[in-house]
């Protein structure tokens, strides 16, 4: 037999009188409703004393940084200066280059800025020609990892989402540890906005050649 209303209420009250309980702390140990609690606890207070006792004690929860990986040579060396956006997504699209290349895919770049395509790649062992999209990814300024945007240019000052056939793949530059994250577009159908980088997408050249 589960345990009564009552039987709760009597609980919850002996937890605040004898052991001087939070409402948070009852609600643990005993499952249950905070809304409940707050009646039936509500001519029981704590002191003011207690309540700061445990406004001092009360250990907060920081969110841990998670890994960006080791900081670059490159990164290290633009710590003194603010790059423009112009200067961000040149970086970006040379760091793509140089890993296409090395990988034996021919490319083809825009010599227009505002293009849809960044660039072209023709893979030799399937004789296909992909669509790249290459973004520049920014650090973020919270505790998460960065990510990659899935937005483009609509007009002077709207944005959107990238639409089906714009682009095959989309490839993310991080430069804080010098890493490209290689994106397929049917990898991005579920994300509305953008996608977290992660290391099972780092330096994934091989999908180019699936």
């Amino acid at each position: 037999m589960g345990i009564t209303k009552p039987d709760l209420k009597a609980e919850a009250l002996r937890l605040r009188l004898e052991e001087r309980l939070s409402l948070r702390e009852i609600a643990s140990v005993t499952g249950a409703a905070k809304g409940s609690l707050n009646v039936w606890l509500q001519s029981y207070p704590l002191t003011d004393e207690e309540k700061k006792a445990r406004s001092k004690t009360a250990k907060r929860y920081v969110t841990p940084k998670k890994s960006h990986g080791e900081e670059s040579k490159h990164h290290q060396a633009t710590a003194a200066q603010t790059l423009t956006n112009q200067q961000r997504g040149r970086i970006a699209e040379a760091a793509v280059l140089f890993r296409l290349v090395l990988h034996g895919f021919e490319v083809y770049t825009s010599a227009f800025d505002g293009d849809k395509v960044d660039c072209l790649v023709y893979v030799p062992e399937s004789g296909k020609t992909l669509k790249l999209q290459v973004r520049y990814v920014n650090s973020p300024s919270t505790h998460g990892l960065p990510v990659v945007r899935l937005s483009c240019a609509e007009g002077h000052s709207k944005r959107r989402r990238y639409k089906e056939g714009e682009f095959d793949f989309i490839i993310g530059y991080y430069l804080f540890n010098d890493t490209a994250y290689v994106f397929s577009f049917d990898e991005l159908v579920q994300h509305k906005r953008h996608v977290t980088v992660s290391d099972k997408y780092a330096e994934r050249w091989d999908k180019l050649r699936t």
